[in-house]
């Protein structure tokens, strides 16, 4: 994988090579510190006094960490070769039976055995810890590579990489990879010991060694199919989870628009059953993304504004500044310019206000004005806006088009896609597409004068708006310039007043001290009942998070999820059952080794007991450092797939201001940020295994010595070469049990993690056994609201209601309620009598007919999309297409109702996937049926579509709209003007029309003034 040429790596790490404070002692110790891991000492000493937090875990040393690794690893892999020692077994025998060659020849042989030992142990240790080491360098290389080869995925790709596969590439492949140096070694090493054992036999037996060696065959060629079988299944179980984790990508990315549809257990199912449709096709972009991935010759610092908002977790600051320096005064001016001033100072610590992944506490407006202000602080040459204005009401949007693009980007080249024709008199030039095609290249008044498709756009917005139209004003730059003193002022005095308070997004939670018995009954639990536990705790996390309400994934980064639904479940999938039963059996192995030496030489009881003692008190000791790091390793994890996932979700963005080096340059310092406890609980776990070897050599040497004391008889040699032999494999299997033991310690800290997200509080049932509406409910379709945050209105049954305010006034929060994806703390809501609140949220839910803001399409096929419950027949999906104008567009793809949609409808054009959204709404037939801004951000033709087909489709039932668009609401019933959360008006349009002073007449009348300038 070749590296990025424009990227300097020097430059990138510098502010991480200042940090050299708390680097690990390992980069300084010695030979002898080295060998006998006394740089560990006082980590481990500070793990003993105190819970260890992640400041208190040194850094890795220069070498190690992801830079590095990302430049050297190409060129070579360093590869560090151990030899173990010989046995000593045959002068024993000699000694024992009063052959000794020269005197005191038994104290000198123990001696050597404790010596030779020793020397085992030191090398061994070292081999696992470099091999070790190693595979941690490979794997900080192949994720810091996946990171940077995501920000460079062309559209086609990205089709067959989806975000969940990506995710899993660095989550769980890279470190599966990470392993194999360990793994490898032990290859070789093995057959090298095989042999010398063999020729060993062959001296003291002769030919006899023959049979040893047929049996050996004989085992590797009955094995060998068994061992093809596991590679075989291996393989299946790696797509499985693939599958399984895009899935899963898919479904909680869109988890609202799942509780609105009451489609959680049927996703529910489907991620169960694996059964998802797979089968690459080309993406259709979008024009600005096409600009940006095409080779274009751009001189100078492009700036994007993406249709769909890319928000970071984090404040509105550091979404602004994007990297950048602050200058509080073009910061100021950039707030007052994206009209973000009255929303800082609604917010309790302003601009340091957390928002949210994908900034889920903004409305549509706030984060399209928030990403507005990202692109113009960095003050620019080339901006690209797409389709900027469709998110915001009339008068934000003639503010930011005011204020932004005639004002503050008067000097500068801005290229607008937009399926709007408001603004466009002032652009110096317009490029008329269709069909994916440049149709005509003119200015406006050209474009009107001789091309009849463009005349048909802008009479249709006439059209739409259909009322007197009066000239739009755009003010120079310098009309509401404020003062650079001003500036100064008012930003100094929000830091003095700023205190950071409670912010959505915590700090992930971990378990701190003992780990406790239920992890391990669970774990145990898995090894009794094999896959049936392991699909148990997978369906009972699946539950868990599709019944959790959506204040937990608007406080939950997705990759803490994710981290837990790939490498936790991968570990649980795979490592649990094993490691648990291979640890169990090397007990029971050590266990009897024990007994026997006791019994063969009974003096070595007095050692037995202490050294059982010992390596006890030894492994708490280590213990207590290595949970705790082997906890940080897994919330560090999650911010590694925090960071991956949103980098996906924002790549074009991230390509189009030029900041990968930034964000590679963040990714760098998360993989060095996990990789430091997991090094250091690797290097505590040899630590503890050296120490325990030099104790268990001087159990072996004990009893080598008590051999040649002690007088066995005739039997001597006998004896002695059981006692040997169980005494040189007690300290194999000593080691094994440990090694074994610490990693099912870590496999229980999976368990542990996967637990913390098993039981999350569900705010309310699905079902209310004793409370049910009836079957047909609701009936007629009246909805009441009473003392609800200071909302008390009625909509009569049949009525259509206009839901109307300037961005961020709490629209899509009423919607929200009569949904309960939020629960009202005071007032009630009564739908034909019922207070919702006393009924299941699927009964609920399940009764209401929405068509969302997010227009979301799932991976599958159209009829999936449309009827993914399997409730109607193929005839009624057709004749709803029929009226939604998609019959056409379907019957020329060759699968017809089973033609490709791909995650996220990316083959689909954005008004295509809103009218399935629409035909959804026609299947169901709901006598309530809502419409969140369902049309903001399509054209005027396809507006039109929705709107004629729902007069005549939705005649008689209640019909409550939500729209920016104010042509949209003008033949309702009723319009509820909404302010700050509260009612201002609701009353017939005509009527507040005439009123003199009306929230609603003021909206309608900046619409009219918006649209002036196409009909001139």
């Amino acid at each position: 994988m070749e590296s990025d040429p424009n990227f300097n790596h020097d430059a990138s790490y510098a502010p991480l090579q200042d940090e050299e404070a708390n680097v690990t002692l390992f980069s300084k110790a010695g030979f002898l510190s080295t060998m006998s891991f006394w740089w560990l000492n006082p980590s481990m000493k500070q793990g003993k006094d105190k819970i260890l937090e992640e400041s208190d875990i040194p850094r890795l040393r220069y070498t190690d960490r992801a830079q590095s690794c990302y430049l050297k690893f190409t060129d070579q892999l360093s590869k560090k070769k151990h030899m173990k020692g010989t046995s000593e077994s045959f002068s024993m025998f000699a000694v024992a039976e009063g052959e000794a060659a020269f005197k005191h020849e038994g104290y000198a042989l123990a001696g050597g055995l404790f010596l030779a030992k020793c020397l085992e142990s030191f090398s061994d240790r070292q081999w696992f810890f470099r091999t070790r080491l190693i595979g941690l360098q490979v794997r900080s290389f192949l994720s810091s590579a996946i990171y940077q080869k995501q920000l460079h995925l062309s559209n086609a790709a990205k089709v067959t990489h989806s975000p969940g596969e990506i995710v899993n590439y660095v989550t769980v492949d890279a470190y599966r990879i990470g392993e194999f140096p360990y793994w490898f070694h032990q290859i070789w090493s093995t057959t090298i010991q095989l042999c010398l054992a063999l020729a060993i036999v062959y001296y003291s037996v002769g030919l006899a060694t023959v049979a040893a060696l047929i049996v050996i065959i004989l085992t590797v060629l009955a094995t060998s199919p068994l061992a093809k079988l596991q590679h075989k299944y291996q393989i299946k179980l790696t797509l499985a989870q693939d599958k399984r984790l895009r899935a899963i990508v898919e479904a909680l990315a869109n988890i609202k628009v799942l509780k609105l549809y009451a489609w959680e257990k049927h996703f529910k199912n489907v991620i169960e059953g694996l059964r998802i449709v797979q089968d690459p096709i080309r993406m259709i972009p979008d024009v600005a993304g096409v600009f940006i991935d095409a080779k274009v010759n751009v001189y100078g610092k492009i700036a994007y504004v993406s249709q769909t908002s890319w928000i970071q977790t984090g404040s509105m600051r550091e979404n602004i500044l994007f990297g950048s320096l602050m200058d509080p005064l073009r910061y100021q001016e950039v707030i007052r310019r994206c009209s973000l001033v009255k929303d800082l100072e609604m917010r309790q610590v302003g601009d340091l206000t957390e928002i949210g992944e994908r900034g889920v506490t903004l409305s549509g407006g706030q984060k399209q004005r928030v990403q507005l202000a990202r692109a113009l602080y960095q003050d620019s040459d080339l901006y690209l806006l797409d389709d900027l204005f469709s998110a915001v009401d009339a008068h934000a949007a003639t503010s930011l088009f005011n204020e932004c693009v005639i004002g503050a980007l008067s000097r500068k080249t801005v290229l607008l896609v937009t399926h709007q024709v408001d603004f466009l008199p002032a652009f110096d030039s317009i490029l008329f597409m269709t069909e994916g095609k440049i149709l005509k290249a003119s200015t406006y008044d050209q474009l009107l004068a001789c091309c009849q498709e463009f005349q048909n756009l802008v009479n249709a917005d006439n059209v739409t708006v259909g009322s007197e139209k009066r000239q739009t004003k755009y003010p120079s730059f310098r009309e509401s310039k404020t003062s650079k003193s001003e500036l100064q002022r008012n930003y100094d005095e929000k830091q003095l007043s700023l205190s950071l308070g409670d912010q959505l997004i915590k700090k992930e939670e971990r378990k701190t001290g003992q780990i406790g018995l239920k992890p391990y009954i669970q774990s145990f639990y898995v090894v009794v009942l094999g896959f049936g536990a392991s699909r148990s705790i997978f369906s009972t996390l699946m539950t868990s998070l599709f019944r959790a309400p959506m204040c937990f994934y608007d406080s939950t980064p997705m990759g803490r999820i994710l981290s837990r639904a790939s490498s936790d479940l991968s570990v649980v999938d795979v490592d649990v059952a094993f490691r648990l039963s291979t640890t169990l059996g090397s007990v029971m192995i050590t266990c009897s080794g024990y007994v026997i030496l006791a019994i063969l030489t009974w003096p070595v009881l007095f050692l037995i007991i202490p050294m059982v003692c010992l390596t006890t008190l030894l492994q708490r000791y280590s213990f207590a450092s290595a949970k705790e790091l082997m906890r940080t390793d897994g919330t560090t994890k999650s911010l590694i797939a925090s960071h991956l996932g949103e980098s996906i979700a924002g790549a074009t963005t991230i390509r189009a201001f030029g900041e990968e080096e930034q964000f590679f340059l963040k990714n760098l310092d998360l993989i060095d940020r996990d990789a430091s406890p997991y090094f250091h609980n690797f290097s505590a776990n040899e630590w503890l295994i050296q120490r325990l070897e030099i104790l268990y050599a001087i159990v072996l040497s004990f009893s080598a010595l008590a051999m040649t004391l002690l007088n066995f008889g005739a039997s001597a040699s006998g004896f002695i070469g059981m006692s040997l032999s169980y005494g040189l494999s007690l300290n194999v299997h000593v080691v094994f049990v440990v090694q074994n033991w610490c990693l099912q310690e870590s496999s229980i800290t999976s368990v542990e993690r996967l637990e913390q997200y098993m039981h999350i509080p569900s705010k309310a049932p699905d079902v209310v056994f004793s409370h049910r509406p009836p079957p047909n409910w609701p009936v007629i379709g009246q909805v009441k609201i009473r003392d609800l945050k200071g909302i008390t209105c009625i909509y009569e049954g049949g009525q259509k209601i206009g839901i109307v305010g300037r961005t961020g006034s709490g629209k899509t929060t009423l919607i929200s309620a009569l949904f309960r994806l939020v629960e009202p703390t005071e007032g009630m809501i009564l739908i034909d009598d019922i207070d919702i609140s006393t009924i299941g949220l699927h009964d609920l839910r399940s009764r209401l007919g929405i068509i969302p803001q997010d227009l979301t399409l799932f991976s599958g096929s159209v009829r999936y999309n449309v009827d993914p419950l399997s409730e109607h027949t193929d005839q009624e999906i057709w004749e709803v297409l029929e009226k939604c104008q998609l019959r056409e567009a379907i019957c020329k793809r060759n699968e017809g109702l089973y033609s490709l949609v791909m995650q996220d409808g990316s083959n689909w054009s954005l008004g295509q996937r809103q009218l399935f959204c629409l035909g959804r709404a026609l299947l169901k037939r709901s006598q309530i049926l809502m419409l969140d801004e369902a049309t903001a951000s399509i054209d005027n033709a396809t507006d039109s579509i929705i709107q004629k087909t729902i007069r005549r489709e939705f005649a008689h039932c209640t019909v409550i709209v939500v729209a920016q668009r104010i042509p949209t609401v003008m033949d309702c019933d009723k319009v509820l003007a909404m302010s700050d959360g509260k009612i201002v008006e609701f009353d017939e349009p005509s009527k507040l029309m005439n009123k003199e002073v009306s929230l609603f007449g003021k909206l309608v009348r900046e619409y009219w003034s918006l649209s002036a300038s196409a009909s001139i």
